[in-house]
């Protein structure tokens, strides 16, 4: 019989070879592309940043298809997300802006959203904040 600690590490050794298999990233030792994952925002990172803070008390939990967030960093430190995925059932909750296009939008955890990617969770809860219409 398969004891639940050998599942647990087969099931973390295939998401860390799907890390390692992405494309070499800039800025750190261990850094991953992850564009080819992950489409990356129009949405500059200054604007994802200002719709958080100005909306961010109206978040709703909400559960979302993976493939539907956008990126606003290409790049991951590997290591990182490895040690996401040792521990993927207490991750803390992504925030994500939903602009007035629909563009679902990461403001912070890029190592959390690869490490579910390298686990295969195709949809994941997250903080959901939308930002308000413009004039």
């Amino acid at each position: 019989m398969i004891k639940l600690i050998d599942l647990l590490y087969e099931n973390s050794s295939i998401a860390f070879d799907k890390i390692d298999k992405l494309p070499k990233g800039k800025i750190f030792d261990d850094a991953k592309n992850i564009e080819n994952v992950f489409k990356k925002s129009k949405h500059t990172w200054n604007e994802v940043i200002n719709a958080y803070e100005q909306n961010k008390d109206t978040g709703e939990l909400t559960t979302v298809d993976l493939n539907d967030i956008q990126i606003t960093q290409p790049n991951i430190q590997a290591n990182k997300a490895k040690q996401m995925v040792k521990d993927i059932n207490n991750l803390p909750t992504i925030n994500v802006v939903e602009f007035n296009n629909g563009e679902k939008v990461i403001y912070d955890g890029h190592h959390r959203l690869i490490a579910n990617w390298a686990v295969n969770n195709n949809e994941i809860e997250v903080n959901l904040i939308k930002a308000p219409l413009s004039n």
